[in-house]
């Protein structure tokens, strides 16, 4: 198994749904996790016909052979190399300030912190190491890299679906021309291939919500980068690629994960944010489960599952939930 990076340029506009603001389509946001990312690719194969390869793809992802995160933001510099960014982890907003023996003046200043990194949700893949330091200090850090993904648009609609034509809004996120989302995505060297492919199948379909009108289609920027034969090929990567294989004193989470009854323990000792995961399936409403936000921080990487969710559907509905983390040195 092999660690590969794909970056997706986007042909258009995107919508990304958004729980935390409601969820509606006059609200979107610019992420896209991994059990999404896991349930359009099943769609994408189960409606080609491709029952074969889902079985494959379901069964590798059910052994833990396949492993995604989320979908995060890139930004191409003048030479074109990739500036890959990161969540920044919870862990470093909430823990700072319970440490004992701080005085008083060191517990604000750790909590403008905390407030400052709340606006402040990706990190540069490089910039980690200062980062990670400047909090450790209580100092407060000024990134060289700042996202800048692009612009977002409402645009009105109208449905016809009823006696009288309503109109609707929908909220869209247009990323800048040098910009994008990556995947880190740990495969069998056999199925890398077949999984590019995948992906590029996908593209043409597209991802998130309102992709009838267009919506959320990409292309490969290039092909897949196997990190294990050129992770030094960019500064992002060269940093990125021992803290998926090395051991840490914290690990931080780059996928959705559900973890499994036997590692609750695990997770009441970290920090973490939980997401709610619904939706509907053939027009039958998906048992929901929370999951652990990517961002969260642990003592040891969670192994998470795989669970069906079918309920009345018929057939599975699969819920990804396999963790992939990045060591942490604090």
């Amino acid at each position: 198994m092999s660690y590969f990076l794909y970056q997706l340029s986007f042909d258009g506009p995107v919508h990304f749904g958004d729980t935390s603001l409601g969820g509606g389509l006059e609200q979107a946001g610019w992420a896209y996790t991994s059990d999404t990312l896991f349930s359009s690719i099943c769609n994408e194969l189960a409606g080609q016909g491709e029952y074969k390869l889902l079985d494959d793809f379901v069964n590798l992802a059910f052994e833990g052979e396949l492993l995604l995160s989320d979908l995060f933001p890139y930004q191409l510099t003048d030479g074109d190399e990739p500036e890959l960014f990161l969540p920044v982890p919870y862990v470093l907003a909430e823990n700072t300030d319970r440490h004992p023996g701080l005085t008083f003046e060191e517990a604000k200043r750790f909590a403008a912190r905390r407030k400052q990194s709340k606006k402040q949700p990706y990190c540069r893949v490089s910039e980690l190491r200062p980062y990670l330091g400047s909090l450790r200090a209580g100092r407060q850090y000024e990134p060289a890299a700042v996202m800048e993904p692009g612009n977002e648009f409402l645009t009105t609609k109208v449905s016809c679906r009823g006696e009288q034509p309503l109109p609707y809004f929908v909220k869209g996120n247009v990323f800048q021309p040098r910009a994008g989302l990556y995947l880190i995505a740990k495969l069998p060297d056999d199925f890398s291939e077949v999984f590019q492919d995948i992906l590029c199948s996908l593209g043409l379909s597209g991802i998130g919500g309102k992709r009838s009108s267009g919506f959320g289609r990409f292309h490969l920027l290039d092909d897949g980068l196997a990190l294990d034969d050129a992770y030094d090929w960019y500064v992002d990567t060269e940093e990125l690629y021992p803290r998926l294989l090395g051991r840490y004193k914290s690990y931080m989470c780059i996928s959705s994960v559900l973890p499994s009854t036997d590692e609750l323990e695990a997770v009441k000792s970290g920090v973490y944010k939980l997401r709610k995961s619904s939706g509907f399936s053939e027009g039958l409403k998906r048992d929901s489960v929370y999951m652990l936000e990517a961002g969260s921080c642990f003592g040891r990487r969670l192994q998470g599952q795989l669970v069906n969710l079918g309920g009345q559907a018929g057939h599975p509905v699969w819920r990804y939930g396999r963790g992939l983390y990045a060591g942490l040195d604090i």
